[in-house]
């Protein structure tokens, strides 16, 4: 029965994606200080905690002070499995300066795993499994798609939120950094 309602929302959740990726010129991106949104996100980031690849609890605390990508994925999701390329290549260019990405994987363990050594995923993946859809909700995608991605400054205000492909020119114009 588990892995019946887990196929359904998988499904239903492709569906958001291609039906979102097909339908939109220009992915969804949603400012911080955006007064048209009728229910305005928090600005503040969700606390939370999920194990990482190696089963390690870890909270998103621990990279406070730092200008943080938190995308929410899956590697079912095609529009997801196309930008991550890039931030690794962002995460290796600007990894001595206070930019780190973390993925929220909406996903099991071992597709993960998988995909971030076939891949090179040079950054941290928390395992959320179907509960990311929870937090990536926390975090203001109230249209439940993938990728979801916000950017959060060094004190811990979402600065960006962006649903659909997250671009590097978006990164870069978000957190104004150059490469250490």
């Amino acid at each position: 029965m588990k892995k019946k309602a887990l196929f359904s929302i998988g499904f239903i959740l492709i569906f958001a994606t291609v039906a979102i990726t097909l339908f939109s010129k220009n992915p969804l991106t949603i400012s911080s200080n955006d007064t048209t949104a009728t229910q305005q996100p928090p600005t503040m980031r969700p606390e939370f905690s999920f194990p990482d690849l190696q089963g390690q609890l870890r909270n998103i605390k621990e990279w406070d002070g730092n200008y943080i990508v938190l995308n929410f994925w899956a590697t079912w999701c095609p529009p997801c499995r196309e930008e991550i390329p890039e931030f690794i290549a962002m995460q290796k260019e600007y990894g001595a300066t206070n930019l780190q990405f973390i993925g929220v994987a909406i996903d099991n363990t071992v597709s993960v795993n998988k995909f971030a050594l076939e891949v090179g995923i040079n950054y941290p993946n928390l395992i959320a499994e179907i509960q990311g859809l929870d937090l990536a909700r926390q975090y203001g995608n109230t249209m439940g798609a993938l990728p979801f991605s916000v950017i959060i400054n060094p004190e811990g205000r979402i600065i960006t939120r962006q649903v659909g492909l997250l671009e590097r020119s978006k990164i870069l114009k978000s957190i104004q950094l150059s490469k250490g």
